[in-house]
């Protein structure tokens, strides 16, 4: 099918002013090419500044990441000029504190997949949880999109760390799972997929192409690309500029990447099958206590 699926989220120039992309690639010590999306947040006084990220997911992120699209198509048709602050004030009833690190990753992981890899999410986990202290279970993230004419099914995992190399320790190991059950995915997919342009026949062949129960082999069609957040004070408070702050992220991640792929290929994955999108903070406890309170997240 000659299609493509559409982003949810619209103003996805204004989020990379501020989650910004650094443009470079990397390849493995061997020569194998391997997909990573290294990103970052504005620098101020030697530190990470959230306050004009924590403002966008206020202004739309969040509720595009906990709502499926067809909610909020009808929420915001209505008529109402409050009719986004209450789709805010619904998704922040479905965190919690005791869940807001977990999901904060999760939201991150979202934005970036829809952003820069421009692949829609087609189940809204979050939306379906009955219960607001208790995080979703499985994939992190379940998008989709079309790839070189074939449909690839991301099944993402998100991890907020202070060490990176602790992140992709387990990192590794919860891709592997997630994959491993994925025919529990894939029945809230039959009950609940939704994007911004579907229709019956889309559905239908997405629907087709990823059923695990028709005999078929659909591990081809699964990638898996991981979010890693962690804290790395010392290259953002010891640059004098974006650009030596620039020089000195991709650096350390040279070391991070190689990491990373080496810790997904003891689990018996390929590097092909997944992805690593970075994005390093002065502090990790201190960005989810202010996404917190800048939300205004209960107990």
């Amino acid at each position: 099918m000659d299609c493509q699926l559409q982003p949810q989220l619209k103003n996805a120039s204004e989020i990379r002013d501020v989650l910004k992309e650094v443009d470079v690639s990397f390849t493995l010590a061997d020569g194998r090419e391997i997909q990573t999306l290294l990103v970052y947040l504005p620098i101020d006084g030697g530190v990470s500044c959230y306050s004009d990220f924590f403002d966008k997911i206020k202004d739309g992120i969040l509720y595009n990441f906990v709502f499926s699209c067809s909610e909020i198509e009808k929420k915001l048709g209505i008529k109402n000029s409050s009719s986004a602050e209450e789709l805010f004030d619904k998704a922040i009833r479905k965190l919690s504190k005791h869940t807001a690190k977990g999901e904060l990753g999760e939201l991150i992981l979202f934005t970036l997949l829809d952003v820069y890899i421009r692949a829609p999410k087609i189940l809204s986990k979050v939306s379906l949880k009955t219960n607001r202290k208790m995080p979703v279970f499985g994939a992190d993230a379940v998008h989709c999109q079309f790839h070189d004419g074939k449909i690839r099914l991301y099944l993402g995992e998100s991890k907020l760390y202070k060490k990176f190399k602790s992140a992709a320790t387990d990192a590794a190991d919860s891709i592997k799972k997630a994959k491993g059950k994925y025919e529990e995915e894939f029945d809230l997919l039959d009950s609940y997929m939704d994007f911004p342009n579907i229709n019956e026949v889309l559905e239908e062949e997405l629907l087709n192409t990823l059923n695990p129960f028709d005999g078929d082999d659909i591990s081809d069609v699964i990638h898996s690309p991981c979010f890693i957040g962690f804290s790395e004070p010392e290259i953002i408070s010891s640059a004098s500029s974006e650009d030596e702050f620039i020089e000195k992220y991709k650096k350390v991640s040279g070391e991070y990447i190689s990491d990373f792929f080496s810790k997904v290929e003891l689990h018996g994955m390929t590097v092909d099958e997944t992805a690593l999108l970075m994005l390093p903070f002065s502090c990790v406890d201190e960005l989810v206590a202010g996404f917190i309170e800048h939300m205004g997240i209960k107990e």
